[in-house]
């Protein structure tokens, strides 16, 4: 009888402590846009098919195929799911009788990449031409009494209001005085992005900061400008192909010569008519005017404009004219 005893506590524990850990293992997951039941359970499980298993333990999901963004899903272990029975399906997601139909009534259409026209970092370091300097402050010295600093190092910053704890500051540099190639007239100033500082204190009297992220040398003396976030334009499936025509006047790297992915600057801007995403051809005057590769537009300022060269087929260079065939 002692050990029948023994048998069934063991036993009883064991169930108990199995339940428990049956139950710690569920989790939880709210309903982001685009979300569908096969793509949450093929992230959290590894396993698409478990899809009507994990729409089963979620009875407040009416339509598998109509779930909205602030659901919350439970989502049990992979190996609880399997051992569970299959839920039977619903009417509406039976094909109809009748006539055969080649495909399932019931669909989860795929979730669509995003892709940006350009790369986050070069959209963001290959900067602007502006009408004067827009620095509120610079960087005035590094602790390591270093003239060039990269990413993870400290250095002490001045700007002309008060900075605190978790201020965020591009550091930019004024590149040139730019004019344009055919005119001579002068456009701007280049302002080129060289990285992103954050201040995290005081030492006496100095305020201190650390790079979070550089995209050149950043030098002692860079310039300073209020951070803001910056996100490079998406690909669009049908693009603008405006009226409007220039000419390159600089490349984000000053080189004369320009290849497919450069960032260049055109002399055309927003008060024009241009619209971040618009896409240009570029040409050849010589021997007979002809379109030698495509630009398409990512960033805009009231007079003047960034673009990437998408591809070309013979060289481009600061002076090429730039529009419609």
């Amino acid at each position: 009888m002692k050990k029948i005893f023994c048998f069934f506590l063991v036993f009883s524990v064991f169930f108990i402590t199995s339940l428990h850990a049956l139950d710690t293992t569920k989790g939880e997951y709210i309903v982001e846009k685009k979300d569908t039941l096969w793509d949450i359970s093929n992230a959290n499980l590894q396993d698409p098919f478990l899809w009507p298993k994990l729409w089963s333990v979620n009875p407040h999901i009416e339509n598998p195929d109509l779930i909205y963004p602030g659901t919350k899903i439970i989502i049990p272990s992979k190996e609880e799911l399997m051992r569970m029975p299959m839920k039977k399906m619903p009417v509406f997601l039976k094909p109809k009788t009748g006539k055969p139909k080649a495909k399932s009534v019931f669909k989860f259409v795929p979730k669509r990449q995003q892709k940006y026209i350009v790369n986050k970092n070069l959209y963001i370091a290959s900067g602007w031409i502006a009408d004067e300097f827009p620095g509120i402050g610079e960087i005035t010295y590094s602790p390591m009494n270093r003239q060039i600093v990269g990413k993870g190092d400290n250095v002490y910053i001045k700007t002309n209001k008060e900075s605190v704890h978790g201020n965020r500051y591009f550091a930019i540099r004024d590149i040139k005085t730019v004019r344009h190639p055919v005119t001579g007239k002068g456009i701007g100033h280049q302002i080129r992005i060289t990285g992103i500082l954050e201040v995290t204190g005081r030492d006496s009297n100095m305020t201190k900061a650390k790079v979070t992220d550089s995209f050149q040398d950043i030098q002692i003396g860079d310039a300073l400008l209020p951070y803001k976030e910056m996100e490079p334009p998406l690909v669009l499936d049908k693009p603008r192909t405006p009226d409007v025509q220039g000419y390159i006047i600089e490349t984000h790297t000053n080189s004369y010569l320009i290849g497919p992915g450069d960032i260049i600057f055109l002399d055309k801007g927003q008060n024009d008519g241009l619209e971040i995403g618009d896409v240009f051809s570029v040409f050849s005057e010589r021997p007979a005017v002809r379109s030698i590769g495509k630009i398409q537009i990512v960033s805009l300022q009231p007079s003047t404009s960034g673009a990437v060269l998408l591809n070309s087929n013979q060289e481009v260079a600061i002076g090429t004219k730039w529009g419609q065939k």
